[in-house]
């Protein structure tokens, strides 16, 4: 039965395997792009000590299969209420149609509700139909269009 937990820093190469699966459907750019485990590790510290960052990890007999990042924002507007961002979400080819990303979906749910936040907002390539059926399924709607600039 598959779980959803922090990640700790032994997940940091499995998450960036996981990474490089959804650069593939994503962006040439990010494929490019590499850190040092050094890097990685350093990185991991500075968002462990920050709140409102969670990274996660779906496990499922052991192994890591799916990753994301959940990140609840403090905020002025909508009577002061936090938002959630989901950034990141990933599970392995050979692992999806199992429930494990609507396990990872949940788990945020929850816990967006849990700190009172009056929205969630992910963004998704365009190119990505089958992840866009799946947030639907989950109650997501398009609802902006998004914008960004590669630095």
């Amino acid at each position: 039965m598959a779980i959803v937990r922090a990640a700790a820093e032994e997940d940091i190469p499995r998450i960036l395997e996981l990474y490089r699966e959804l650069a593939i459907t994503t962006s040439q750019a990010e494929l490019s792009q590499s850190s040092s485990m050094d890097d990685c590790r350093q990185v991991f510290a500075e968002f462990r000590a920050m709140p409102g960052y969670e990274l996660l990890v779906a496990e499922d007999e052991g192994a890591v299969v799916g990753t994301m990042v959940l990140l609840i924002v403090p905020n002025l507007s909508h009577g002061a209420l936090p938002w959630a961002l989901v950034e990141n979400m990933v599970v392995d080819d050979r692992y999806q149609r199992r429930g494990i990303g609507k396990l990872l979906m949940n788990y945020t749910i929850a816990r967006a509700k849990d700190a009172g936040c009056y929205k969630i907002q992910l963004s998704s390539n365009k190119r990505r139909k089958e992840a866009h059926k799946f947030y639907r399924s989950l109650g997501f709607e398009t609802s902006a269009h998004g914008f960004r600039m590669y630095l």
